[in-house]
């Protein structure tokens, strides 16, 4: 048993660090959501035991959902209301979590990349050790496009690709997490970003109502498992001891049912975010946690101000108000 709410250290002040998993093509409605508050609708009724780690992330920190904007307008953008145009499609997708704009800013719109702007708005992680040089900036992923056309930035530390394309998304995610585990253990990194691919494989070949889908789902949330107790590890060691460490758990788009996206309907517009900190109150609702806002939170949660000429368009989800007692255990795989 593991205490998915004490991730980081119980409600103590210290270092700041952040993991950012990234989950691609996971339907929010696939996930085992916590129950609602007694007479609201259940927006699935998915068993825990189909993602167990989530579900504790979840229950026992914050969660949300929200649309991806498609022409909409953004009453909670940085510097008043403003229409965006986002795509259902990786490429934009990560693009957006990592740089902390949309399309209209970092350029990308399909998954040729085509447009980017990364020198202007770079990852978070090149962000963070720009503004802080020293910090251990950290990348393990199994879509090698994110390295290859430099979404994930030069500037960082580490960054791994393993080639999901080629060798299957199943053993690159094994790797990726293997890698970032490692690192966890063994290092002292300050920011990890991972990204994980098998869900929208098996979503493309099989669609999101599928048990193969339900199987990749399973096994990313395993290999979060082992992430997670790599963070709670770390507790042990004296020289670890005052380490604050956020989660954050996202994804770019969602799928029909059919299988597949790109398009603007709810099933692929959907996109959610899990933030487990100590000190969350168990089972906090975020409101409309967007893309946009994972960024502004790294940064936040490093104590690294962000400089207004960035011009990032999310907004740092909110801290925990006050310490509560750390909420029931959940079993991991």
């Amino acid at each position: 048993m593991v205490d998915v709410g004490d991730v980081g250290g119980g409600g103590r002040p210290g270092r700041g660090k952040v993991l950012v998993v990234g989950m691609d093509g996971v339907r929010f409605d696939r996930l085992p959501l916590p129950r609602p508050p007694a007479g609201a609708t259940p927006l699935s009724l998915r068993p825990p035991s189909t993602a167990p780690v989530l579900h504790g992330l979840m229950a026992a920190g914050a969660h949300g959902s929200s649309l991806l904007p498609y022409g909409e307008v953004d009453g909670q953008a940085e510097g008043g209301p403003s229409t965006s145009m986002a795509y259902t499609d990786s490429g934009p997708g990560w693009s957006s979590v990592l740089t902390g704009v949309w399309p209209d800013r970092h350029g990308v719109t399909g998954n040729d990349f085509t447009g980017a702007d990364y020198a202007r708005h770079p990852d978070f992680l090149s962000r963070a050790v720009t503004a802080r040089p020293g910090l251990r900036t950290a990348a393990a992923v199994s879509w090698p496009e994110l390295v290859h056309r430099g979404t994930l930035g030069p500037a960082i530390g580490r960054r791994v690709r393993y080639d999901g394309e080629s060798d299957g998304y199943e053993s690159a995610d094994r790797r990726v997490a293997r890698t970032a585990v490692r690192w966890l253990t063994e290092d002292d990194p300050d920011v990890v970003f991972v990204y994980f691919g098998a869900t929208d494989e098996a979503g493309h070949a099989a669609g999101p109502l599928s048990p193969a889908y339900d199987q990749a789902l399973l096994a990313q949330d395993a290999h979060i498992g082992r992430l997670l107790d790599a963070v709670d590890a770390r507790r042990s060691d004296p020289v670890r001891a005052d380490e604050h460490w956020t989660v954050l758990v996202t994804t770019d788009h969602g799928h029909l049912d059919t299988g597949g996206h790109g398009g603007d309907t709810r099933a692929e517009r959907e996109v959610f975010v899990v933030l487990a900190e100590p000190g969350t109150p168990a089972g906090t609702l975020l409101d409309t946690p967007r893309l946009i806002d994972i960024a502004p939170t790294v940064l936040d949660r490093l104590g690294i101000p962000v400089d207004p000429a960035w011009g990032l368009r999310g907004r740092a989800l909110p801290r925990p108000t006050t310490s509560l007692p750390s909420p029931p255990t959940s079993e991991r795989s």
